[in-house]
Protein backbone atom coordinates (compact mmCIF):
# COMPACT_ATOMS: atom_id res chain seq x y z
CA UNK A 1 0.00 0.00 0.00
CA UNK A 2 1.27 3.76 -1.19
CA UNK A 3 2.50 5.63 2.40
CA UNK A 4 0.27 8.65 1.36
CA UNK A 5 -2.83 6.08 1.01
CA UNK A 6 -1.94 4.27 4.79
CA UNK A 7 -2.02 8.40 6.41
CA UNK A 8 -5.46 9.04 4.64
CA UNK A 9 -6.80 6.25 6.03
CA UNK A 10 -4.98 6.44 9.66
CA UNK A 11 -6.16 10.09 9.78
CA UNK A 12 -10.01 8.57 10.16
CA UNK A 13 -9.30 6.31 12.74
CA UNK A 14 -6.34 7.94 14.92
CA UNK A 15 -6.43 10.83 17.35
CA UNK A 16 -4.58 13.82 15.99
CA UNK A 17 -1.89 13.47 18.65
CA UNK A 18 -1.84 9.40 17.74
CA UNK A 19 -1.18 10.72 13.86
CA UNK A 20 1.52 12.62 14.45
CA UNK A 21 3.24 10.01 17.16
CA UNK A 22 2.89 7.51 14.28
CA UNK A 23 4.09 9.66 11.74
CA UNK A 24 7.34 10.87 13.48
CA UNK A 25 7.91 6.77 14.34
CA UNK A 26 7.97 6.14 10.49
CA UNK A 27 10.34 9.16 10.03
CA UNK A 28 12.35 8.00 13.09
CA UNK A 29 12.42 4.42 11.23
CA UNK A 30 13.29 5.71 7.56
CA UNK A 31 16.30 7.42 9.23
CA UNK A 32 17.22 4.48 11.15
CA UNK A 33 16.58 1.90 8.48
CA UNK A 34 19.08 3.86 6.37
CA UNK A 35 21.97 4.35 8.94
CA UNK A 36 21.44 0.57 9.71
CA UNK A 37 20.94 -0.60 5.53
CA UNK A 38 17.23 -1.74 5.80
CA UNK A 39 14.78 -1.45 3.57
CA UNK A 40 13.75 2.16 4.34
CA UNK A 41 10.41 1.61 2.87
CA UNK A 42 9.15 -1.34 4.91
CA UNK A 43 10.30 0.73 7.90
CA UNK A 44 8.55 3.55 7.15
CA UNK A 45 5.23 1.53 6.97
CA UNK A 46 5.91 -0.16 9.84
CA UNK A 47 6.59 2.71 11.68
CA UNK A 48 3.28 4.64 10.51
CA UNK A 49 1.40 1.60 10.82
CA UNK A 50 2.43 0.54 14.45
CA UNK A 51 -0.22 1.96 16.25
CA UNK A 52 -3.10 1.69 14.22
CA UNK A 53 -4.97 -0.18 17.07
CA UNK A 54 -4.25 1.73 20.00
CA UNK A 55 -6.85 4.58 19.66
CA UNK A 56 -9.09 1.93 19.74
CA UNK A 57 -11.32 1.12 23.20
CA UNK A 58 -11.23 -1.85 24.74
CA UNK A 59 -14.50 -3.35 24.01
CA UNK A 60 -13.66 -2.96 20.45
CA UNK A 61 -10.10 -4.84 21.09
CA UNK A 62 -11.65 -7.24 22.30
CA UNK A 63 -14.22 -8.05 19.90
CA UNK A 64 -11.24 -8.02 17.22
CA UNK A 65 -9.23 -10.40 19.20
CA UNK A 66 -12.33 -12.99 19.74
CA UNK A 67 -12.72 -11.75 15.50
CA UNK A 68 -9.46 -12.91 14.11
CA UNK A 69 -9.12 -15.63 16.85
CA UNK A 70 -5.99 -14.10 17.99
CA UNK A 71 -4.33 -16.19 21.24
CA UNK A 72 -3.47 -14.41 24.39
CA UNK A 73 -1.07 -14.98 26.57
CA UNK A 74 -1.96 -15.44 31.09
CA UNK A 75 0.21 -11.77 31.30
CA UNK A 76 -1.08 -10.04 28.43
CA UNK A 77 -4.69 -10.87 29.46
CA UNK A 78 -3.68 -8.96 32.42
CA UNK A 79 -2.61 -6.17 30.79
CA UNK A 80 -4.43 -4.64 28.36
CA UNK A 81 -1.79 -1.92 26.90
CA UNK A 82 -0.50 -5.05 25.19
CA UNK A 83 -3.27 -5.66 23.21
CA UNK A 84 -2.98 -2.99 20.23
CA UNK A 85 0.33 -4.35 19.03
CA UNK A 86 -1.38 -7.41 18.64
CA UNK A 87 -4.47 -6.48 16.82
CA UNK A 88 -2.88 -3.69 15.22
CA UNK A 89 -0.91 -6.49 13.61
CA UNK A 90 -3.76 -7.79 12.50
CA UNK A 91 -5.36 -4.80 11.38
CA UNK A 92 -2.57 -4.05 9.24
CA UNK A 93 -2.78 -7.46 7.15
CA UNK A 94 -6.25 -6.78 6.71
CA UNK A 95 -7.35 -3.29 6.50
CA UNK A 96 -4.14 -2.50 4.95
CA UNK A 97 -3.23 -5.27 2.88
CA UNK A 98 0.30 -5.50 4.74
CA UNK A 99 0.97 -9.28 3.37
CA UNK A 100 4.88 -8.93 4.57
CA UNK A 101 5.55 -11.05 7.91
CA UNK A 102 8.62 -8.91 8.95
CA UNK A 103 6.77 -5.68 8.94
CA UNK A 104 3.66 -7.51 10.94
CA UNK A 105 6.17 -9.22 13.33
CA UNK A 106 7.28 -5.58 13.95
CA UNK A 107 4.19 -4.14 14.21
CA UNK A 108 3.19 -6.86 17.19
CA UNK A 109 6.60 -6.34 18.89
CA UNK A 110 6.67 -2.93 19.20
CA UNK A 111 5.29 -2.71 23.01
CA UNK A 112 6.97 -5.59 24.54
CA UNK A 113 10.19 -6.47 22.01
CA UNK A 114 10.98 -10.13 20.83
CA UNK A 115 12.77 -13.14 21.96
CA UNK A 116 14.52 -12.83 18.95
CA UNK A 117 14.30 -9.28 17.28
CA UNK A 118 14.83 -8.69 13.32
CA UNK A 119 16.09 -5.83 12.47
CA UNK A 120 12.96 -4.07 11.75
CA UNK A 121 11.77 -5.28 15.04
CA UNK A 122 14.66 -3.00 17.07
CA UNK A 123 14.15 -0.30 14.46
CA UNK A 124 10.74 0.30 15.31
CA UNK A 125 11.01 -0.73 19.09
CA UNK A 126 13.65 1.71 19.35
CA UNK A 127 12.10 4.54 16.57
CA UNK A 128 8.27 4.53 18.63
CA UNK A 129 10.19 5.08 21.52
CA UNK A 130 12.82 7.83 20.60
CA UNK A 131 10.76 9.64 18.13
CA UNK A 132 10.47 13.70 18.94
CA UNK A 133 7.56 14.32 21.12
CA UNK A 134 8.96 10.88 23.26
CA UNK A 135 10.31 12.80 26.60
CA UNK A 136 11.25 9.80 29.01
CA UNK A 137 14.08 10.35 31.14
CA UNK A 138 17.03 9.50 29.66
CA UNK A 139 15.71 10.04 26.01
CA UNK A 140 18.66 12.08 24.56
CA UNK A 141 21.30 9.72 25.17
CA UNK A 142 19.43 6.72 23.86
CA UNK A 143 19.04 8.93 20.65
CA UNK A 144 22.49 9.79 20.46
CA UNK A 145 23.43 6.07 20.94
CA UNK A 146 21.06 5.20 18.04
CA UNK A 147 22.86 6.72 15.75
CA UNK A 148 26.40 4.82 16.89
CA UNK A 149 25.26 0.96 17.98
CA UNK A 150 21.94 -0.12 17.58
CA UNK A 151 21.68 -3.13 19.62
CA UNK A 152 22.70 -0.60 22.55
CA UNK A 153 20.17 1.42 22.04
CA UNK A 154 17.84 -1.03 22.01
CA UNK A 155 18.86 -2.38 25.23
CA UNK A 156 19.02 1.34 27.05
CA UNK A 157 15.27 1.36 26.46
CA UNK A 158 14.69 -2.11 27.55
CA UNK A 159 16.39 -1.32 31.15
CA UNK A 160 14.55 1.56 31.00
CA UNK A 161 11.02 -0.02 30.28
CA UNK A 162 12.00 -2.36 32.94
CA UNK A 163 12.95 -0.14 35.52
CA UNK A 164 9.79 1.62 35.36
CA UNK A 165 7.65 -1.22 35.44
CA UNK A 166 9.30 -2.77 38.33
CA UNK A 167 8.75 1.03 40.28
CA UNK A 168 5.88 1.14 39.61
CA UNK A 169 4.95 -2.54 40.47
CA UNK A 170 3.61 -3.23 37.13
CA UNK A 171 3.33 -7.10 35.30
CA UNK A 172 6.29 -7.30 33.20
CA UNK A 173 5.61 -9.52 30.46
CA UNK A 174 8.34 -12.32 30.05
CA UNK A 175 9.15 -11.64 26.33
CA UNK A 176 10.64 -8.42 27.25
CA UNK A 177 12.76 -9.92 29.55
CA UNK A 178 13.91 -12.34 26.72
CA UNK A 179 14.54 -9.38 24.74
CA UNK A 180 17.07 -7.92 27.21
CA UNK A 181 18.86 -11.05 27.92
CA UNK A 182 18.82 -11.63 24.20
CA UNK A 183 20.09 -8.21 23.11
CA UNK A 184 22.74 -8.01 25.72
CA UNK A 185 23.98 -11.48 25.53
CA UNK A 186 25.10 -9.73 21.84
CA UNK A 187 26.40 -6.10 23.01
CA UNK A 188 30.29 -6.43 23.97
CA UNK A 189 30.96 -3.60 26.59
CA UNK A 190 34.08 -1.59 25.69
Amino acid sequence: MDIDLIKLKLEKILGKERLEHSINTSKVARKLAIKYDYDADKAEIAGLLHDCAKDLDCKTLEKMILEYKIELDEIIQKIPKLLHPLVGAVMAKKEFNIQDPVILKAIKAHSTGAAQMSLLDKIIYLSDKIEPLRNMNGVEEVRKMAEIDLDRAVLMVLNKGLLYLISKSLLIHPISIEARNNILSRVVFI
